[in-house]
């Protein structure tokens, strides 16, 4: 696994995140300081430690948020 330092661009992350070369835990703590703030507060909330498994569940919340966001832009 490649050791990340700092912040990197969405596309770069997916890319390494497919190749398998990073965890869902990196991708989601390194693509921005507002998802890794977001994350930490996803598992404070529900009671859960920061891990791949927590990494993957958030991710697929957010996703979640996003699509219901802008399914009700669009009504």
């Amino acid at each position: 696994m490649e050791n990340l330092k700092g912040f990197y661009n969405d596309d770069t992350l997916k890319e390494k995140l497919h190749k398998g070369e990073i965890t869902t835990l990196n991708y989601v703590n390194h693509q921005s300081e507002q998802m890794q703030q977001d994350f930490i507060n996803y598992c404070e909330e529900k009671g859960l430690q920061q891990n791949e498994k927590s990494a993957q569940s958030f991710l697929e919340w957010s996703l979640n948020q996003e699509e219901k966001a802008h399914s009700e832009y669009l009504d």
